[in-house]
């Protein structure tokens, strides 16, 4: 007769549970007020707005996936496959217009295509007198493709640096070309790449307020705020986070539904194709390629602020600029800390043992968020928020009769929670990868040692996997000082980042002003991927 063993839970597996129930209780939130009678601002959105919110949504993301697998796709095939002066260098330096967030590049864009604007000026300085529209959707999708290619870029060349000669070389001796070999054996190993960059790139144009804002281009993230704060109907802005997450989803079933039972691997032991030089015409090519995205995606806009910021430096630069970076830094930090804690302990629960499939779900499901938009997770958290103050407002007025209401749903925990929700992914993917490639026999010989649970973690675990703590911490950090619709939501009063600050200054037509905080967000970001690129092990060991 089998015998059931009862299972005791330990304390990854408490933890872990404890953290996901926290996670998705605001998020149920969204499906259960589905269910609230529908609003007159709701049937009007349905009947006049709904089918242009979805056209221009799918229009955009179209549009920027296109534009970006192209210029993360070539970007990487180049620095990897051929060998050039200056390569090395190009490999990290396209990786920096990730530090320009989308919105900061479409302010400083459409100022300089104004009609004041300095490219207005360089065209009528040499006899050209025209004024460049670019606040539409397809000038809004350039944008974020240039600023969001090094998604693609980055795992592309990861995986382009891993590929094996192999299957390369037999096609070279069959006779195929060089255009043959790329189209049928370089590209479908390179899809798993191409279709995980995309999807960011989607993500993260799926969770833009800023740019979509200020071009007044009407996509989901638009109309939620819009339904919420022009509208002040909570009900609507309820519902278009619905159709958003639903859109976000249908993307996601879309692609595996095509990927189907497909699987891609490359020989463990072969030799790694090696770099060719390039004749004199590809060469110039290459050059031109890579420094027209450098300078579109990062050293035009970053120089214009510079220009900006001589303007305006006597008038930005002053006390309430160093709290609000100071509070940008502070919420980032505990904000990423706690990500990078709750990571460890998530990996834990799954990694040491056979674990059944509900534990794999259940992590899989605790880490959502990232596919889910800011301005949703928002919407659902304030809610929740909203209605845990209300239960728990006697004992609030009991300790104190002048107490607000609203004390948690007004203060920075509850910004900090949503950082989690939203940026838990992230951590959890970079502290799993780590723990990959140390595996799991020093941890189980200090459990067969005896050693207690936490203990093995903070004496054998930690020291192994620190280079993946490290990662997982830069990598959060960097998101949630470019975090915008979520901040906006959810930030106390008075209460403002860096990435904030951009924006009002941004919406009060103040140009200018933006380029203090921006250019402190984007020094921030740069230093941070410069360490991540130089010090790190993975992707750019290969390349080097």
């Amino acid at each position: 007769m089998k015998k059931y063993i009862k299972y005791k839970p330990d304390i990854f597996t408490i933890l872990s549970i404890i953290s996901g129930i926290l996670i998705l209780l605001p998020l149920f939130n969204i499906l259960v007020e589905l269910f609230s009678p529908a609003t007159p601002e709701w049937m009007h959105i349905k009947t006049y707005l709904l089918k242009t919110y979805i056209t221009n949504t799918i229009i955009l993301v179209l549009l920027v996936s296109t534009i970006a697998i192209t210029l993360g796709l070539f970007s990487a095939y180049f620095v990897s496959r051929f060998e050039f002066k200056g390569r090395k260098l190009f490999s990290w330096l396209l990786v920096l217009p990730l530090a320009v967030p989308a919105y900061i590049a479409g302010y400083i864009y459409a100022d300089m295509t104004s009609y004041t604007g300095t490219l207005t000026q360089i065209l009528n300085f040499i006899g050209i007198h025209k004024t460049i529209n670019i606040m539409h959707t397809f000038g809004a999708s350039v944008i974020f493709a240039f600023t969001l290619y090094p998604y693609v870029y980055l795992l592309s060349l990861s995986s382009l640096s891993r590929q094996s000669s192999t299957y390369t070389d037999s096609a070279k001796l069959l006779g195929a070309s060089s255009l043959k070999r790329f189209m049928t054996i370089t590209l479908p190993l390179l899809r798993p790449a191409l279709v995980a960059g995309s999807l960011l790139v989607i993500l993260e144009t799926l969770n833009d307020y800023g740019l979509v804002h200020y071009f007044n281009i009407r996509v989901f993230s638009f109309a939620i705020f819009n339904a919420w704060f022009q509208l002040g109907d909570v009900t609507s802005a309820i519902r278009l986070s619905a159709y958003l997450m639903l859109t976000v989803f249908m993307i996601i079933l879309i692609e595996r539904a095509l990927r189907g039972k497909k699987k891609y691997h490359m020989p463990s032991k072969s030799k790694l194709i090696s770099r060719q030089k390039p004749k004199p015409s590809l060469k110039i090519f290459i050059y031109f390629f890579l420094i027209m995205i450098l300078l579109i995606g990062f050293v035009i806009p970053v120089l214009q602020m510079l220009y900006y910021l001589f303007l305006t430096i006597k008038t930005t630069l002053n006390t309430n600029l160093l709290i609000i970076t100071l509070q940008t830094v502070l919420s980032a930090v505990i904000a990423t800390s706690v990500i990078v804690m709750i990571a460890v302990i998530m990996v834990n629960f799954n990694r040491l043992k056979k674990r059944r499939k509900l534990h794999k779900y259940w992590v899989k499901i605790s880490n959502l968020g990232y596919a889910i938009p800011g301005a949703v997770i928002a919407v659902s958290i304030h809610i929740f928020f909203v209605d845990l103050d209300r239960l728990l407002s006697p004992i609030y007025k009991f300790f104190n009769p002048n107490s607000p209401t609203l004390l948690i749903t007004m203060s920075v925990f509850t910004l900090i929670f949503a950082y989690v929700i939203r940026f838990l992914s992230i951590g959890f993917n970079a502290v799993e990868s780590q723990y990959e490639k140390v595996g799991t026999h020093f941890t189980e010989s200090a459990y067969m040692l005896g050693s207690s649970k936490l203990k093995a973690l903070i004496k054998v675990d930690f020291p192994m996997i620190y280079p993946g703590l490290i990662t997982a911490f830069i990598l959060v950090f960097v998101d949630v000082i470019k975090e915008l619709p979520l901040t906006l939501i959810l930030r106390p009063t008075n209460y403002d980042t860096l990435a904030t600050s951009a924006y009002v200054y941004a919406s009060n037509e103040m140009i200018q002003e933006t380029s203090m905080p921006s250019l402190i967000l984007i020094l921030i970001a740069s230093t941070l991927i410069f360490i991540i690129t130089h010090y790190k092990k993975g992707v750019f060991s290969n390349v080097h």
